[in-house]
């Protein structure tokens, strides 16, 4: 008879296993549709900008994806791949003040110019540490930000002073460009 006790040992022990079974399938799909939650970006124009370094009187090119609205501007660049060079991606805002960021799931390294409203260079955060929730300050009021690949602005020579030209007339959700 020992072995009808082994028996019912193993049958409590089949229905315990069967009852983890049945949990694991239940939370494993849930699990993963936590994981693999899909974030879509919101959709960005493309425009062609020019800034002039200080002491310089070459402009530079620069591709840049446009956030204009607040949703962009709250996704940024949030996900995105390393950046080529001269491209990025440009906040205009309707008014001046100080501007506060943050690199919230932006895995790459990024250098953040503040413009004020006549476009002149008036902070620069280089090379901001990836994936982090420390506020970055502007410190003072800014219009416009860029925000560029790590180190890249220290690359191009463009410091306190630098010139983004303007104007950027914003016509609803669209953003153009005028050259002067």
């Amino acid at each position: 008879m020992w072995w009808l006790a082994e028996v019912r040992v193993d049958a409590g022990l089949l229905t315990r296993l069967r009852r983890l079974v049945v949990v694991f399938l239940i939370l494993i799909p849930a699990s993963a549709h936590a994981n693999d939650e899909v974030v879509k970006a919101p959709d960005f124009e493309i425009a062609q900008i020019r800034l002039t370094p200080a002491n310089s009187s070459t402009p530079i090119a620069f591709s840049v994806k446009l956030a204009v609205t607040p949703s962009q501007h709250a996704f940024g660049l949030m996900f995105s791949p390393p950046l080529p060079a001269k491209s990025g991606m440009l906040f205009v805002f309707d008014d001046m003040k100080p501007r506060i960021f943050w690199m919230k799931n932006t895995p790459i390294a990024l250098d953040m110019l503040f413009f004020d409203d006549s476009g002149r260079l008036v902070s620069l955060i280089s090379n901001a540490k990836p994936n982090t929730m420390t506020l970055l300050h502007s410190k003072v009021a800014a219009k416009y930000v860029l925000e560029i690949g790590g180190l890249e602005a220290s690359r191009l020579n463009i410091k306190i002073g630098s010139r983004l030209h303007l104007p950027i007339v914003i016509t609803g959700n669209k953003v153009q460009l005028r050259k002067k």
